[in-house]
């Protein structure tokens, strides 16, 4: 297992009703507005070299009106190419139109460009297009802004002591081109990011597990 950390340059708002239509448009790479999260067209230098498994980190960009920290993660379930993801019946919400946020699958129904990505990425369209990654929907999490706020403060220290690279801004250490995590770094981020719905669930499930075995130690002493 290993992951990846960068600043999605263009990701600067977190709520879907603070952008009005033909006014500002929501960012849709990563895409985490409809299920299950997906990443396809934002830094495929990065996307190529991932494999099923691993973690990917996206970090507000400093444009950001929220503080600039993860906002996001994933882990990688599969990797299609966007044909095969426009034509998966569960991910057709991930398809491009005239809708804010846009869908993240580029290419059309036969596989062509997209005229809904309005020539954003056309010039790196055959580079992008290969490769689709789908997220495992109870091992990702897209950050609440409270949360974002709560954990902003003590970013910058957990960043450097994790990557191992001092800096006073995230991109002082992660830099323009992302960091490359080992296990040990993303059990780090893990740990102190807030957990998944599986997470979450796990834990709620052992303190269960743990009350339901105390009751049954009680009843032998009654």
């Amino acid at each position: 297992m290993k992951g990846f950390i960068y600043i999605a340059g263009a990701f600067t708002e977190l709520k879907k009703g603070k952008c009005q239509p033909n006014k500002s448009r929501l960012d849709n790479d990563p895409h985490f507005w409809t299920s299950p999260p997906t990443w396809g067209i934002c830094r495929n230098d990065l996307r190529k070299n991932c494999n099923i498994g691993d973690y990917i980190f996206f970090v507000l960009p400093k444009a950001s009106k929220y503080p600039q920290m993860v906002f996001a993660y994933l882990k990688v379930k599969q990797i299609i190419t966007h044909i095969e993801a426009f034509n998966t019946q569960g991910l057709k919400s991930k398809q491009m139109g005239n809708k804010n946020p846009n869908g993240n699958i580029i290419v059309n129904s036969s596989g062509g460009y997209n005229k809904f990505d309005a020539g954003v990425h056309k010039n790196k369209f055959c580079k992008i297009k290969d490769r689709y990654v789908i997220g495992e929907k109870n091992n990702s999490y897209f950050l609440k802004e409270e949360e974002i706020k709560k954990l902003s403060s003590s970013f910058i220290a957990v960043l450097s002591k994790t990557i191992n690279h001092s800096g006073n801004t995230p991109f002082e250490i992660i830099g323009r081109y992302g960091q490359c995590l080992k296990k040990q770094q993303i059990i780090d981020l893990l740990k102190w990011l807030p957990p998944s719905e599986a997470s979450s669930s796990e834990k709620a499930k052992k303190f269960s597990d743990l009350k339901i075995k105390k009751e049954e130690l009680k009843s032998l002493f009654v």
